[in-house]
C-alpha cells in the first residue's frame, strides 16, 4: 500500500480530502497533513510517504520550496502539485523540480483518485525497472546491443568524462565523436516503438531504448546548419506520426559542441517533454470531447527566427512578429497553456541567440528574463504580438546602446522605497514583492543596473532624509532615527556616521554655522 501525505494551508481542503476517499480500500494509507511546507518536512521524514500532495501557495513555505527540497532529500517521492487556474506560471517551475503530476484546482474526489492511481502504477513500473538495471548491472552483459544502449544512457545521465566516453565508444565500435550534437527523448506507447525507432535510419544519430515506452536518438552533425535541418526534419516526422497516435511525447535539446554537452541536451529534451505532457493533458476540446487543437503540435520555425535576429531591420519588427505567430491567429489557438509555450519557444531561442553571440552580456539576458516572467499571463493574441516585439526591441537595442531605456521595475522599487522608508522591517523580500519578482532575481538586477544594492540605496534614501530632517528640525536623534525606519537610535548613528563621515552632532553643528 502506499502511503499518501497531504500539504494544504486550508483545513476544510485537508479535512475534506482525507473523509472523501476510503484510502485503504483503494489500496493508500492517509499517513499524516500540515499546513505548509515547514511543519511538514518533518512529519514526511518521520513518515516516509511514497506520494506527497501540496498546494503551490501555503504561507512560511509553498509547496514549489517543499517539492525543491524533497527532490534533494528525498528523490524518489512521487510529489502531485495542485495548482489554481491562474498560476500557469508555476508550471514551467514545476517541471524543472520534475513534479509527477500537475493538477488543476478544483479537483473532485474521483479525478485526485485517478491520479493517485496513476502515480502509484508509475512507482511499481520505476520499482520493477529498477529492479531490472540492478541485474543488469550485476550480471555479465552478453548481448552487444544491450551494451550499447546501457553506455549511451549513462552518457545521457552525464556518467562519462569525454575522455572516458570517447574511449569506451571506441572499445564498443560506436561512432560518438561529431562537431555538434542534439538530444531527442521520444516516449509513446510499446506498440509504436517499432516505427519511431526506424526514424533513426534517416538520419545520423546514436538511438536506444530507455525502457519499453522511451527512446533516445543522439542526433550528430559536423556542420550546425546540417544538424539544425535534421532537427527540423525529425521534429515534422514526429508531428505526422503524432497526429494519428496520440500517445506519442517528444522533447528536443539544444545543439551543444561538446561530448560532455550531451548530458546538458539531455536533460533539456527531457524538460520540453515534461512540458508536451502537460499539453496533452489541456488539448482544446469541444463539447462532444472532439480535439479542435493539439496543444503545441506545431513546428515553430526556429532557423527563420535566428535569420532576423542576424540581420532583420528594426522598422520591420512588427510584421515580422505578426508573421512569426500567424499561426495562433489563423488557426485560433487560444489555450494559456499553448499560448505560454510559444512564447517560450520563442524566448529560449532568443536567450540561445544571445549567449552564442554575447557570451558574457548578462545585461540584456537579464531583460530577457524580466520580461519572462510577464509571459504566464498573456492570453490574447494582440499581447503575444506585443510580448514577442518587445523582446526583438531589446535585441535592437543590444545591437544599438544608444536606444537605453529606464528598467520600469527597477523605477517602480524605486518609488516604493521612497514611499515606505519609513518602515524598519523594510526588506529585499518587500521591496520585490511590491514588484511583483523573485527577492533572488531582483537583488541580480538592481545591483546590475544602479551598481550597488538594495541595502545601500535604502541607506542612501534614509540618511538623505536624516540630514533634512538634522537641517530643518530640533528633533532629537531617537526621534530622526525613527522618522527615517531606524528602530535602534544607536545603530542609526553608526551607519550615519558610516555614510557621512560625521556624528549627527557634528553634522547639525556644521549646518548651523553655514546658515549664518
Amino acid at each position: 500500500m502506499k502511503k499518501i501525505f497531504l500539504l494544504d494551508d486550508e483545513v476544510q481542503v485537508r479535512e475534506g480530502i482525507q473523509r472523501c476517499i476510503e484510502w485503504d480500500k483503494e489500496g493508500f494509507i492517509y499517513c499524516g497533513d500540515a499546513p505548509d511546507g515547514e511543519i511538514a518536512l518533518p512529519l514526511i521524514e518521520k513518515h516516509q510517504p511514497d506520494i506527497v500532495i501540496t498546494d503551490i501557495k501555503m504561507p512560511f513555505m509553498d509547496g514549489l520550496e517543499v517539492s525543491r527540497i524533497l527532490r534533494k532529500k528525498m528523490p524518489s517521492v512521487k510529489i502531485i502539485i495542485l495548482s489554481g487556474h491562474d498560476e500557469f506560471e508555476y508550471a514551467r517551475e514545476a517541471m524543472r523540480i520534475q513534479i509527477t503530476e500537475y493538477c488543476l484546482k478544483p479537483i473532485s474526489a474521483p479525478e485526485l483518485l485517478e491520479t493517485l492511481h496513476k502515480v502509484a502504477r508509475q512507482i511499481d513500473k520505476e520499482a520493477l525497472e529498477k529492479q531490472r538495471l540492478n541485474e543488469l548491472e550485476n550480471q555479465v552483459i552478453q548481448n552487444e546491443t544491450m551494451t550499447k544502449d546501457y553506455f549511451l544512457n549513462q552518457l545521457c545521465e552525464g556518467d562519462y568524462t569525454a575522455s572516458e566516453a570517447i574511449k569506451q565508444a571506441s572499445e564498443l565500435e560506436i561512432n560518438l565523436v561529431s562537431q555538434y550534437y542534439c538530444l531527442v527523448t521520444i516516449e509513446t506507447a510499446p506498440s509504436s516503438m517499432t516505427t519511431i525507432q526506424s526514424l533513426a535510419n534517416d538520419y545520423p544519430c546514436l538511438s536506444f531504448k530507455r525502457n519499453a515506452k522511451e527512446c533516445v536518438f543522439i542526433l550528430k552533425g559536423d556542420e550546425k546548419s546540417t544538424l539544425e535541418q535534421s532537427i527540423t526534419d525529425l521534429k515534422k516526422q514526429l508531428l505526422q506520426i503524432a497526429k494519428s497516435d496520440k500517445s506519442i511525447i517528444f522533447g528536443f535539446g539544444q545543439i551543444e559542441s561538446r561530448i560532455q554537452g550531451i548530458a546538458t541536451s539531455f536533460t533539456k529534451a527531457e524538460e520540453e517533454k515534461s512540458y508536451y505532457r502537460i499539453l496533452h493533458r489541456y488539448r482544446q476540446t469541444n463539447e462532444k470531447g472532439e480535439i479542435l487543437s493539439d496543444g503545441g503540435i506545431h513546428v515553430f520555425n526556429r532557423t527563420e527566427l535566428i535569420q532576423f535576429l542576424r540581420f532583420g531591420d528594426s522598422v520591420k519588427i512588427d510584421e515580422f512578429a505578426k508573421s512569426y505567430s500567424a499561426y495562433l491567429q489563423e488557426n485560433n489557438v487560444s489555450t494559456p497553456f499553448f499560448v505560454y509555450y510559444f512564447l517560450m519557444d520563442f524566448t529560449m531561442t532568443i536567450k540561445h541567440y544571445i549567449k552564442e553571440m554575447a557570451a558574457n552580456n548578462t545585461t540584456i539576458l537579464d531583460k530577457i528574463q524580466q520580461l519572462e516572467m510577464t509571459a504566464s499571463w498573456i492570453r490574447d493574441y494582440d499581447e503575444v504580438v506585443v510580448y514577442m516585439k518587445k523582446l526583438l526591441k531589446l535585441i535592437v537595442h543590444q545591437k544599438n546602446p544608444t536606444t537605453n531605456t529606464v528598467n520600469p521595475i527597477i523605477m517602480n522599487a524605486k518609488e516604493f522605497i521612497q514611499k515606505h522608508y519609513v518602515d524598519s522591517q523594510l526588506s529585499l523580500q518587500k521591496v520585490a514583492q511590491a514588484v511583483n519578482v523573485s527577492p533572488s532575481y531582483f537583488s541580480h538586477i538592481f545591483s546590475q543596473e544602479t551598481g550597488q544594492t538594495l541595502i545601500e540605496y535604502i541607506t542612501m534614501v534614509r540618511i538623505e532624509k536624516a540630514k533634512d530632517l538634522l537641517k530643518t528640525t530640533n528633533a532629537k536623534t531617537y526621534e530622526i532615527a525613527h522618522e527615517v525606519g531606524y528602530s535602534d537610535a544607536h545603530y542609526f548613528c553608526n551607519i550615519f556616521k558610516k555614510v557621512t563621515g560625521m556624528t549627527t552632532r557634528a553634522y547639525k553643528a556644521s549646518e548651523q554655522t553655514l546658515s549664518f
